[in-house]
Order: structure tokens, then sequence, then C-alpha cells
């Protein structure tokens, strides 16, 4: 496993875990969170990478697809804040 600053690349990787944390929230208090809502768009998930601040995480793992190509799956995520 690698962890890494995260790039435009992770982004569908970020969104399925990011969807897998809604639904939990979904499934405990529906009133509150509703299904295949997103909490960043595309844009500002990108605008976030490139800004940033804060700075995204991922965690990494190489594995070997159907067709023979190595590819990288996006295992976690962290959004990290400063305070000082």
């Amino acid at each position: 496993m690698d962890i890494r600053r995260a790039d435009k690349k992770d982004m569908p990787g970020i969104n399925k875990l990011l969807h897998q944390v809604l639904m939990v929230h979904h499934n405990g208090r529906p009133d509150l969170f509703k299904p295949n809502a997103k909490k960043y768009t595309d844009e500002e998930l990108e605008g976030i990478m490139e800004s940033d601040d804060p700075p995204i995480f991922v965690a990494t793992q190489k594995n070997t697809a159907e067709s023979g190509d190595e590819v990288e799956e996006v295992l976690g995520y962290a959004f990290c804040m400063f305070q000082q």
C-alpha cells in the first residue's frame, strides 16, 4: 500500500468511497442524508486538490486488471486540516 497526495486520476476512487460513507449515513438517518447526493462536485474536488487547502491524501494499492494491465485502486482518503 502507498500513501501519497491525491491527484485528478484519483477522483473516481475518492467519489466511490465518499458515496459509501454517504450511504452509511443515509441508512442510519434517511431523514437527513439523501441517497445519491454528493458532498463535493467533481469541480469542487478538483479545486481542493489543486489548491492543496486542505491537502488530500490517498491510500492506494496496485492490482492487475483482467486485461493484464496494472491499475491503482484507491483504498482510502484523508482530507487534512491545519489548525494553529
